[in-house]
């Protein structure tokens, strides 16, 4: 459904792509609500909004709404939405209408106004970061489940078609005459159909004015996702006139951006003629992991499929027309050699020489349509069988690329805890190494000093320390010291392994 008005007004536009002449404009609308008075309602009694919404109208002339419409009616009040062509008209209406007294011509009462500026839903910065902050299925470290896409809704085809240059609109007038000099139905209908779809080129260079954009994706140019389709999203028919859209930013500022910038804000067309168009679009982020890497492969998967499905679709029903045009032939034969049997017995009892020659030539014809049939028959379930192996093969690909990815996935974990322990080992027979030559310096310092510089002092008698324990706690606090300082290291498992190993590191697609 088409939600394009025309504007009037174009003192509050901003830029958006000044190229295409596509700009941004604020939304200007109002609530306006009617209390009943209690001493007014009586059960049943109704009263015209039609004639409510003359009066507001009258009100604010010389201006005029865009649209006003009732949003609620109830007995003890009636509430109005309407919208207003900029921000400046919005202010001196509601200045001319709230707190203002409306008389009703129909029932004598009158009534109080009351006016105030419509809030518009629109996500705030808190509730995206909370919403991927909180989701658990969400891995913050990979595009397209983070704050990086916008999700838009609303947006004119006709807006984002891509512009004919003069020789392709002659050689498109060309196609569509043909070679009789008559308009052709098929070359028409394929001629809409590339003219009623919007341009991913052109919808990239509009938003690429908030920031560098990795990704987009246009669900209505994709003819495989079905409302059946695990894809999502409806088959797109000749008879729209919007579409929705995914636009997916490098970086987190280019995402803020765009969601700022579209803030309570319309999308607005200057055509040719300088006239200016706006509709009303509706601008979200993602909250469907649309772009991310697993979807769009997911998506590529499910376009093959259906491929395919197609593919075989059509053989077969090449196959059961080409049946039924042998079966009528053969039947039309048939018939021929019946007649032509009947009029030879009619006419004499013998039969001549040409007619057995006639005879064994249908026959020999029948025989080799019959034999043409069971070949192309054949051939056709051949290639059928050829395409079941061809997807047999692709999806055996897939399942071993992802067991390879798990097994090297554990690889690198037993390589590093391998790298970690035998670190451990290397470290503690050092420490015990140089425990050892110090005990062994120790003790021939003391053999071979000398006796008469040792003092002349009575003997006593000293317990040996209990060195093998000392030394056990010195040298667990020296593996704990340096288990902590290895930890600490902002070194990862990777990195580890890009060292330590010649493991070459594959990515699975």
């Amino acid at each position: 459904m088409s939600n394009i008005t025309q504007c009037k007004d174009l003192s509050e536009r901003v830029d958006l792509c000044e190229a295409l002449r596509m700009y941004l404009k604020p939304i200007a609308r109002i609530n306006i609500s009617v209390p009943i008075p209690p001493t007014m309602r009586v059960a049943g009694s109704t009263m015209s909004t039609w004639e409510i919404m003359d009066k507001i109208r009258e009100l604010i002339l010389p201006d005029d709404f865009v649209f006003l419409r009732l949003l609620k009616s109830a007995g003890e009040l009636y509430r109005f939405e309407g919208e207003l062509e900029s921000k400046s008209i919005a202010r001196s209406c509601l200045t001319r209408l709230d707190n203002t007294l409306i008389r009703m011509e129909s029932t004598g009462h009158e009534f109080r106004l009351r006016a105030a500026d419509a809030k518009l839903p629109y996500p705030t910065r808190t509730e995206w970061e909370t919403f991927f902050r909180e989701s658990k299925s969400m891995n913050e470290t990979k595009p397209g489940e983070r704050a990086d896409t916008i999700h838009i809704e609303g947006l004119p085809i006709r807006w984002f078609q891509a512009k004919q240059t003069p020789m392709q609109a002659v050689q498109v007038a060309a196609a569509a005459i043909g070679p009789s000099g008559l308009p052709s139905t098929s070359t028409t209908a394929t001629i809409d159909d590339k003219e009623n779809k919007p341009s991913l080129e052109i919808l990239q260079q509009v938003f690429s004015t908030f920031g560098e954009i990795r990704c987009c994706d246009i669900p209505y140019l994709d003819p495989f996702r079905g409302p059946n389709s695990s894809l999502g999203t409806s088959v797109p028919s000749a008879q729209d006139t919007t579409f929705d859209a995914y636009v997916q930013y490098s970086e987190y500022i280019g995402f803020v951006k765009a969601m700022d910038a579209c803030r309570n804000m319309k999308l607005m067309l200057i055509d040719d003629t300088n006239t200016a168009h706006t509709a009303n679009i509706k601008v979200d982020f993602d909250r469907t992991r649309h772009l991310s890497d697993r979807m769009i492969k997911k998506r590529r998967i499910e376009q093959m499929k259906a491929m395919e499905l197609n593919k075989l679709k059509h053989a077969e029903a090449q196959r059961l027309k080409d049946e039924d045009e042998r079966r009528k032939e053969i039947e039309r034969l048939r018939i021929e050699l019946q007649d032509a049997e009947a009029d030879d017995l009619t006419g004499s009892k013998d039969i001549t020489k040409d007619s057995r020659r006639r005879q064994r030539e249908e026959k020999r014809r029948v025989k080799r349509l019959e034999r043409k049939r069971q070949h192309e028959e054949k051939t056709l379930a051949m290639k059928i069988a050829l395409e079941e192996r061809k997807m047999l093969i692709a999806h055996r690909k897939l399942e071993s690329m992802r067991l390879l990815e798990e097994l090297f996935n554990r690889v690198k974990v037993q390589i590093a805890q391998q790298e970690l322990n035998k670190k451990e080992r290397e470290l503690q027979e050092e420490r015990l190494r140089g425990m050892d030559i110090e005990t062994a310096n120790a003790s021939n310092s003391t053999t071979f000093m000398p006796t008469q510089l040792l003092p002349q002092t009575t003997t006593k008698e000293y317990k040996p320390l209990n060195t093998t324990s000392n030394n056990k706690e010195i040298i667990e606090a020296q593996l704990n010291e340096l288990r902590k300082e290895f930890y600490q290291k902002d070194e990862t498992i990777d990195d580890i392994l890009r060292k330590r190993t010649t493991i070459i590191d594959r990515k699975v697609f």
